[in-house]
């Protein structure tokens, strides 16, 4: 039974029966994409993994809410926030 990709849509044809990628990128962007791992925040700035590590040691983000796109723009936003009132 032919199947396709649950990312970009493309045949799986020759991969196992139960796989649901056609390759390790299609897989690392669906998770990625499914978490909000990269996020873009109205600034354009990009919420990379050294910027939420540094919210969370900072205690602007929950470790557990590290996922939650949301949530990890809410903080950043806490942050710049902080950063302009010391700063500006």
């Amino acid at each position: 039974m032919p199947h396709s990709c649950q990312h970009c849509g493309s045949d799986l044809v020759g991969k196992r029966s139960d796989a649901r990628f056609c390759s390790s990128t299609c897989r690392l962007k669906s998770h990625r994409q499914d978490v909000g791992r990269i996020e873009d925040v109205h600034s354009g700035f990009v919420i990379n993994k050294p910027t939420r590590e540094m919210l969370i040691e900072a205690d602007w983000l929950n470790p557990q809410d590290e996922g939650d796109a949301q949530k990890v723009r809410e903080a950043f936003n806490v942050f710049v926030r902080d950063q302009v009132k010391k700063y500006a």
